[in-house]
């Protein structure tokens, strides 16, 4: 059987950071994961194919050489995905779909012949048996959350790391909290499952033998829901990074209560984290309350991030904004958060009620829901729509987000936070900074002449690299990064407040 593994394009979003890593000659921030581990499970005989949306097109040469097309999508991926079905239909090629898109319940898709729901370690293996006897089904379904042990190494011989700006291991699955909005527990469960520090450290290897060095993110949606497990992992990687010349800096997204743990702050600098994404919502306990993200009450908030960025390690902090409980007060308090907490990297949302999450289900039942709920496949990340009535009023939210995001990006607030991250922020002894390669320098120049010569806001930009440099001369790569982000966040910020 020849496979054709096939990842559907992604929209442009906060999270793609197109409009940075294009100063990297890539399209694409990270692999598509999933597709490298069912790779790995597949028969080692049957000839495979990669195809990535997001950095090649899919053609029709590609249709005619496959037996069989395996996608995995997420929701916001819904549209490239039913298309990419319809193609392989009409080329004749069979297609088996999974992932959390078609795993989740009230999710509209095109008909595909073998559909997977459910984590692919508990499916696959049934459907490879069946196929072999001619008797494969039209759905698979998982009745247990696998043991992680059964998940195999991924097939990194599929992988060309030119075409990213960013590669992914999966340590867990799970989180042990509930919060109303999440959908996690539904896929993953309650019970968090690790893999052993073994098989961690194994993928790493995998990542750097295929040639990466650089920013390797730990695609998990709670890296510390338990502390005991994630101390084993982090206690292996220590040596295994120092022992290479610490040749990965990784992110991860974790919950706030890892600042609770001095010992794991400081197993995580040891490893050599750089950057942890947290889920800080809102500063507004009413709406923390309302959504269940208890883990964040009764805490200094901000305190809790200036320990992390004390660390080593930047906070990209995820907000929402569209709670019941928010007032028109929230885009202020919002705002001053952001900027008391020093967090460039804002990644600020319109509440979405995600297919399977606590939140969507009530929200249907107090007919509260636009049209199906679902919309467009866009909506948990479409920062300029929401899928549900607002108590707030849709108009106030969606012109109150619009000077939120323009208050956040604008260049002058924004190159203000990067230069307060930067004092807050204090850089891991233990990860050498390199000379610069080529394509550092030649992307560093890029951003240079793009920020400072063709984008708006440029008399903001020199006066941000020439405090930089006076400032924080050791941290100019840092620095002139994050600016790029900030160009991306403008842009998207443009975008979404024209559709408002």
């Amino acid at each position: 059987m020849k496979a054709l593994l096939i990842y559907p394009e992604t929209p442009d979003t906060f999270w793609s950071l197109r409009h940075a890593i294009e100063f990297l000659g890539v399209t694409a921030c990270s692999p598509p994961l999933a597709l490298f581990t069912v790779a790995a499970m597949l028969p080692r005989d049957w000839p495979k194919k990669l195809v990535d949306l997001n950095v090649e097109p899919l053609t029709k040469e590609h249709l005619a050489w496959a037996d069989l097309a395996f996608i995995s999508a997420l929701t916001i991926q819904s549209r490239s995905a039913d298309e990419v079905i319809r193609r392989c239909r009409a080329a004749g090629v069979k297609v088996c779909a999974g992932g959390v898109h078609f795993s989740s319940p009230d999710e509209p898709f095109e008909a595909v012949d073998h559909l997977f729901i459910g984590e692919a370690e508990e499916t696959l293996p049934r459907f490879l048996e069946d196929l072999a006897q001619g008797k494969a089904q039209p759905e698979y379904r998982a009745a247990r959350f696998p043991d992680l042990a059964a998940s195999p190494n991924p097939a990194w011989e599929l992988l060309d790391p030119s075409k990213y700006a960013n590669m992914l291991v999966q340590v867990c699955r799970g989180c042990p909290h509930d919060c109303e909005f999440c959908q996690v527990i539904v896929q993953y469960g309650r019970v968090p499952r690790y893999k052993s520090p073994d098989q961690v450290v194994a993928e790493v290897q995998g990542v750097l033998d295929a040639g990466w060095r650089g920013v390797l993110t730990f695609a998990d949606d709670n890296f510390i829901c338990h502390h005991g497990k994630a101390k084993e992992i982090l206690r292996a990687l220590e040596p295994w990074q120092a022992e290479r010349g610490y040749p990965m800096l990784f992110v991860a997204q974790a919950s706030i209560d890892v600042v609770d743990d001095p010992e794991l702050l400081e197993l995580m600098e040891r490893a050599g984290f750089v950057g942890l994404f947290l889920g800080i919502e809102t500063p507004d306990p009413a709406s923390l309350k309302e959504c269940n993200k208890r883990q964040n009450l009764n805490r200094d908030l901000a305190a809790a991030v200036h320990t992390i960025q004390a660390h080593g390690m930047e906070v990209i902090g995820g907000f929402i904004i569209g709670f019941d409980s928010d007032t028109p007060n929230v885009f202020g308090l919002q705002a001053e958060f952001i900027e008391a907490a020093a967090i460039p990297t804002a990644m600020v949302n319109l509440l979405a009620a995600a297919p399977g999450s606590r939140l969507f289900k009530r929200l249907k039942e107090e007919g509260r829901l636009l049209g199906d709920g679902v919309g467009d496949g866009n909506t948990a990340i479409n920062a300029g729509s929401v899928n549900f009535v607002p108590k707030m009023g849709r108009e106030i939210l969606l012109t109150g987000y619009k000077d939120l995001l323009n208050r956040l990006f604008a260049p002058e607030p924004y190159y203000r936070r990067v230069l307060a991250f930067l004092k807050h922020h204090r850089p891991n002894p233990r990860i050498v900074v390199r000379p610069p390669t080529r394509r550092d320098v030649t992307a560093m120049v890029k951003i240079i002449l793009a920020l400072g010569l063709k984008e708006p806001g440029r008399r903001a930009f020199w006066s941000f690299l020439g405090r930089l440099l006076l400032q924080h001369p050791r941290q100019l790569p840092v620095g002139i990064t994050m600016a790029a982000s900030g160009r991306h966040f403008r842009i998207l910020k443009d975008r979404f407040c024209v559709e408002v």
